[in-house]
């Protein structure tokens, strides 16, 4: 029943002229002292509404406002000090983004990000004891038709060759009547050739041989295993090389970044911009 006096109250301001006077500002509500104006949410409100409208909006933004004061006043009375430091927590989070900002366009602008082949081949080297595989990986051609697939024959010919122009061919050949197919020249694990394969197919066993080719009800399977590397071994380069790639460039940006503030720190104090006091 309380709220009824404030509500009266509220409709008269909104529904004068005075209310809405540009230069208007209006005490709408009070809470423990803290006062809210017409001032500090007029700008909230659009010239399009109407007066109905502008009416339910200003009454749902003041009782929004107090019940947000009545939950500080709790917090401040309940909270330990320590965790009502919120203005130091946020002008810290406002000066990390501010710098974390100002490094990103330094960074943007000043940071050579091309590594060269010579780079990552010297950081392979020195560093092979992290790149131990910790699994099996495979060079592999693997197709998948079905047994209606007209030309099989074709496919038996070529899943099995190096050459570029058989290559083309079986792409070609691929692309035309195969339900799935990986004949890339690159490295994968051999758990991913495995899961696509029938389940009374699935063990690296298979992959002892060099060309394997095996059927279901529905599809005839190949594979031809080009290179095989078990886990422990150190992984190839060319596997790695884009992992290498990007733990190079964050090195310069964390070198680069230290660099930047050692500059501004050691120009500061040539110029007196930063006095210690002497004890």
């Amino acid at each position: 029943m309380r709220k009824l006096p404030f509500l009266y109250v509220l409709i008269f301001f909104i529904c004068s002229c005075k209310f809405f006077h540009k230069n208007s500002d209006q005490l709408l509500v009070t809470v423990y002292g803290d006062k809210l104006y017409f001032s500090d949410i007029k700008h909230l409100l659009s010239p399009d509404l109407n007066s109905s409208d502008s009416l339910n909006l200003v009454r749902q933004l003041c009782e929004k406002w107090a019940k947000e004061q009545l939950l500080l006043n709790k917090a401040k009375i309940n909270l330990p000090i320590v965790l009502q430091n919120v203005k130091t927590q946020v002008e810290s989070y406002e000066n990390s983004l501010l710098i974390y900002s100002y490094q990103k366009e330094l960074l943007s602008q000043k940071l050579d990000t091309i590594v060269g082949i010579d780079e990552i081949d010297s950081y392979y080297k020195n560093n092979l004891g992290n790149f131990v595989l910790n699994d099996h990986i495979v060079k592999v051609n693997y197709i998948k038709v079905k047994k209606e697939v007209p030309y099989l024959w074709k496919l038996k010919g070529l899943f099995d060759k190096n050459d570029a122009e058989s290559k083309f061919k079986l792409e070609d050949y691929c692309y035309q009547f195969a339900d799935d197919y990986y004949i890339e020249d690159d490295w994968v694990y051999v758990n991913d050739i495995i899961n696509v394969l029938p389940d009374i197919y699935s063990s690296r066993k298979l992959f002892n041989a060099k060309k394997i080719e095996f059927f279901d009800n529905d599809y005839f399977y190949f594979l031809y295993v080009k290179k095989y590397l078990n886990k422990g071994k150190e992984a190839p380069l060319e596997m790695v090389s884009s992992q290498i790639q990007s733990i190079i460039i964050n090195k310069r940006k964390i070198n680069f970044l230290k660099n930047v503030e050692m500059d501004l720190y050691k120009n500061a104090l040539a110029k007196n911009h930063i006095k210690y006091e002497k004890k």
